[in-house]
């Protein structure tokens, strides 16, 4: 077939029901249009198959001149069954797959294909091909910071323990939580460093949301509610994905707990439309699915040029960060003027607010704020101001705002002022950060 030497072809096979396996699908196509690999290069239209040799000269070539176009077909919903994959894959005859793989007979036929294959997120520990991963024990520690800044001292996570992804998120958090409120012991400065951290387990079974339905689905969501009553309150819970954060915020609100006052949901993904069905909308982490998107397609290119790659050598990507929304919007903070102080820096930090100037909204002297501050909360007000303006920084170097425009925007009197304080905090440059972490096609096409 002509062009059958003229393009790449590369299966897809994800569970693409789910948000994060759609961020996954964008990734990989912003990396290969910026790659300029959809448009055929000069006259190389006939080369070999196997050429993927880079290079400069010929007309038209432009950044990648002997780079031919990569094709796509996405498998949805038969991710789990060899037989109909077979029969696809004999007709349209990939030259390499990404996939995510779900089941042990699944790997047996991937290896059957003798294509390069890409392997996204863990079912289990083991690597049975090259794999790009999301940095899960990051993400459970970013949730443990979300809920420990908003001042709770007690916590939870619900997923199933049977999957090693879940397994990572739990670990995350918990050390992070441990880690935090030893410190607090340790400091000795009156700090508060009692907790409570509990896990969900339903008889041993696994609780996979999503896949379950009738008496069997009724029997977990009123397990579900009666572990939710059970702990203390206030309390923040972390859910392995959205799907388990809006079963949660269902089934509490089913026992009549106010979500976020009496729990506070945080989920994983940021399934935006999942996330805004949920009464009330659920808060959620997003991973970085576009960043493993373009890392995969690098690999797969380097696997498909017969370079050597370690199987066991998983790239992690890190989240991205956390969008916040009413579930989990709230301050688990008994002491009134921490939590007006604390309200104040939300709504005022990013117009250049001071320590001082936040005084003269509290009606107690900046000596005994900073100490019920740090027995609270385990920092200073300055440090909250800070984190705060930090924190927004991150979400609008997400969007197309040049940097002077999101200085303006969070407080800061001049770019290079923000530079330095985010180089200071992050140990990379907001040019950087935004390379590393903004949607490809949105930072390359912006706006007119």
């Amino acid at each position: 077939m002509p062009a059958r030497a003229s393009s790449v072809r590369v299966a897809l096979v994800l569970p693409t029901e789910f948000a994060y396996a759609r961020d996954v699908l964008h990734g990989i196509v912003a990396a290969t249009r910026e790659r300029n690999m959809y448009g055929l290069a000069g006259d190389d239209t006939g080369r070999d198959a196997r050429d993927n040799g880079g290079g400069g000269g010929g007309s038209g070539g432009g950044a990648w001149p002997h780079r031919r176009p990569w094709l796509f077909r996405v498998f949805r919903g038969i991710y789990t069954s060899s037989r109909f994959l077979g029969r696809w894959f004999r007709d349209w005859e990939p030259d390499g797959i990404i996939c995510q793989i779900q089941e042990d007979r699944m790997t047996k036929f991937y290896r059957g294909t003798g294509k390069p294959v890409v392997e996204l997120f863990e079912r289990d520990s083991r690597a049975h091909f090259p794999r790009i991963l999301p940095d899960d024990q990051a993400t459970g520690r970013l949730g443990a910071e979300h809920f420990v800044r908003r001042g709770f001292r007690h916590f939870g996570f619900f997923g199933d323990g049977s999957m090693a992804w879940v397994r990572e998120r739990e670990t995350g958090f918990r050390r992070e939580i441990e880690r935090v409120f030893a410190e607090r012991s340790e400091s000795g400065a009156g700090v508060v460093a009692e907790f409570t951290l509990s896990s969900f387990e339903h008889d041993n079974r696994p609780v996979a949301a999503g896949a379950l339905g009738g008496a069997l689905h009724r029997r977990l969501s009123a397990a579900m509610g009666e572990w939710l009553v059970s702990l203390p309150k206030p309390v923040g819970v972390l859910a392995a994905n959205d799907l388990w954060g809006f079963e949660l915020v269902q089934a509490a609100r089913e026992r009549g707990l106010h979500v976020p006052d009496d729990v506070a949901v945080l989920g994983i993904d940021n399934d935006e439309l999942l996330c805004e069905i949920s009464h009330p909308p659920l808060s959620s982490i997003k991973i970085g699915g576009e960043q493993m998107g373009q890392q995969a397609v690098a690999l797969l290119e380097r696997l498909m040029a017969g370079k050597k790659v370690v199987e066991q050598a998983a790239e992690r990507v890190a989240p991205i960060g956390i969008v916040t929304r009413q579930s989990s919007d709230v301050l688990a903070v008994d002491d009134p003027e921490v939590a007006a102080a604390v309200r104040h820096i939300r709504q005022h930090a990013f117009e250049g607010l001071s320590v001082k100037q936040m005084l003269d909204a509290v009606a107690v002297n900046r000596r005994t704020l900073e100490r019920r501050f740090v027995k609270v909360l385990g920092h200073t007000p300055l440090e909250e101001i800070r984190r705060v303006r930090l924190d927004r920084v991150k979400a609008l170097l997400q969007t197309d705002l040049p940097i002077y425009e999101v200085a303006v925007r969070t407080g800061f009197a001049t770019p290079e002022y923000l530079a330095t304080s985010f180089l200071q905090s992050t140990g990379m440059t907001p040019t950087d950060y935004r390379r590393k972490f903004a949607p490809r096609g949105r930072w390359h096409n912006p706006p007119t």
